[in-house]
């Protein structure tokens, strides 16, 4: 009876209480040319260059916020950021020390039986998940998504990143990279 309680949780993914806690610490650079949007000298080249300091109290204020409530929540290390490239195309990354998999949008929709009035959808991209959404097209046609969404997982690291100006592909590339990253740096502890 001991063998089937000890056992059993382990073989339905429940997480493992004996595994250390991981130092989850979000870098100011992300792979692909990605800065950290608390960051006033992320915007500095760009479009949005007046507003530097600004934005970027905002997000650090932000970021503070996530990365006290997401852990406290979770109940495992957890950690959040935006980041920014080109000056104006923001990606908004979230980590956890956990399994991946519950991941899914609140309805799914296909956007091809919509004569172009958009819809939400999931596929697989590369390692990842994606939960793409599509809007409404002047043509009837899905064209491309209007945001995505994506998870990836590897071992007990999860990415979830987010972006309405950046594709999914290159989205589950930025959180391979950060994972590849964040996992070499946990050895290291």
């Amino acid at each position: 009876m001991a063998a089937f309680a000890i056992g059993l949780p382990k073989a339905h993914g429940e997480p493992d209480d004996s595994a250390p806690e991981i130092d989850l610490v979000l870098p100011d650079t992300l792979p692909g040319g990605y800065a950290a949007a608390d960051l006033p000298d992320s915007f500095a080249d760009g479009e949005l260059a007046d507003q530097a300091d600004q934005i970027a109290e905002q997000q650090a204020a932000s970021t503070d916020y996530g990365n006290q409530v997401l852990p406290d929540v979770l109940g495992n290390p957890a950690a959040t950021r935006s980041y920014v490239i080109d000056g104006t195309k923001a990606v908004f990354i979230q980590v956890f020390q956990a399994g991946g998999g519950a991941f899914a949008p609140t309805s799914l929709t296909d956007p091809t039986t919509t004569n172009g009035a958009g819809g939400t959808t999931m596929e697989s991209v590369g390692d990842g998940a994606c939960i793409l959404t599509y809007g409404q097209s002047q043509d009837g046609t899905t064209g491309d998504p209007a945001a995505a969404q994506c998870q990836v997982s590897r071992g007990e690291l999860t990415a979830q990143v987010q972006s309405s100006t950046i594709p999914a592909e290159d989205l589950v590339n930025v959180a391979d990279g950060l994972l590849d990253d964040l996992q070499s740096a946990a050895q290291d502890q």
